[in-house]
C-alpha cells in the first residue's frame, strides 16, 4: 500500500469510527473527540491526514472544532437517521440503542474475557500489517508510559498502546470494539480495581511485557507476539481478580 492509498484508508477508518459512535449513541452532541495527536496514534497516518478527515466531517455538519478547546460532536444533520450515519446501517434500531449502553453495563470481568479472546489475534494481525510509523507510535506509547508520574497517566498510555495494536490491524471493526473497551476502562469500577491492585512492581512487570510485545511486532514474529499478549492479559486478569 503506497502513501496515498494508506492516507485514504486512514480517512475512511476515522470516518467510520466517528460516524459509527455517533450512530450508536456513544458520542452525543457536545461530546469531545480525541485530540488530533490521539487520533494519529489510534489510526496511524499523519496529522495532516487526520485533519483532512476531520475537515470533511466538519463540512458535513457532524462535528465542530473550536480553537483552544478541541473537536466536538454537533447535532446530526437534518434527515440523517442513525442507520444512514452508521457503517453498519442494517442494524435494527433496538440493537443500535443497546450498543450505546454496552460501555455502561459491561463489567471489568466482561472486558478481560473479551480482551483474552480478541487481542492475541489482533496483535498477530498487526505483525503483518503494521507500518514503521505505527511501530514507532507503539514505542512512543512505551516511552510515555515509562515517564508517567501517576496511575492515570500510566493507564492512559497503556490504553493508547493497545489501541495502536488495534489501529495496526487495519480493521475498522477492531478499532471500534477497542474504543468501546477503552470507554469501560474509564468507568469508576475499573479505576478502583486498578488502584487497589496495580503496585509499582506490577506496573514494571506490565511495562516489561509491553516491551516484549512491541519488540515481537517490530521483529515480525507473529507467534511470539500472540503468546506474549495472551500471557500479558492473563497476568492482568490474575492480578485484578485474584485468579489462579
Amino acid at each position: 500500500m503506497n502513501v496515498r492509498e494508506r492516507s485514504r484508508e486512514v480517512c475512511k477508518s476515522l470516518r467510520r469510527y466517528v460516524m459509527g459512535r455517533i450512530a450508536s449513541g456513544q458520542l452525543r452532541p457536545g461530546d469531545k473527540l480525541p485530540t488530533e495527536r490521539e487520533l494519529v496514534e489510534i489510526f496511524g497516518g499523519g496529522r495532516s491526514t487526520v485533519r483532512r478527515a476531520l475537515e470533511s466531517l466538519e463540512r458535513e455538519g457532524l462535528i465542530g472544532r473550536e480553537v483552544g478547546r478541541g473537536t466536538f460532536v454537533k447535532e446530526a444533520p437534518s434527515g440523517a437517521s442513525p442507520a444512514k450515519l452508521s457503517p453498519i446501517g442494517s442494524l435494527s434500531a433496538p440493537l443500535v440503542d443497546d450498543l450505546a449502553h454496552i460501555s455502561r453495563i459491561a463489567s471489568p470481568t466482561d472486558v478481560m474475557e473479551l480482551r483474552l479472546v480478541l487481542e492475541p489475534a489482533v496483535v498477530e494481525q498487526a505483525v503483518s500489517r503494521a507500518s514503521q510509523a505505527e511501530i514507532d507510535t507503539m514505542y512512543d506509547c512505551l516511552r510515555q508510559a515509562k515517564q508517567s508520574q501517576t496511575l492515570e497517566d500510566f493507564e492512559h498510555w497503556d490504553d493508547m498502546l493497545h489501541r495502536s495494536f488495534a489501529a495496526a490491524s487495519r480493521n475498522p471493526l477492531v478499532v471500534a470494539v477497542y474504543a468501546m473497551i477503552s470507554s469501560v476502562r474509564l468507568e469508576a469500577q475499573w479505576g478502583e480495581l486498578k488502584r487497589r491492585t496495580l503496585t509499582d512492581e506490577m506496573k514494571q512487570k506490565h511495562f516489561d511485557e509491553h516491551v516484549r510485545i512491541v519488540d515481537a511486532v517490530r521483529d515480525r514474529n507473529a507467534q511470539v507476539a500472540r503468546a506474549e499478549m495472551h500471557q500479558h492479559l492473563d497476568h492482568i486478569r490474575r492480578n485484578m481478580f485474584g485468579l489462579t
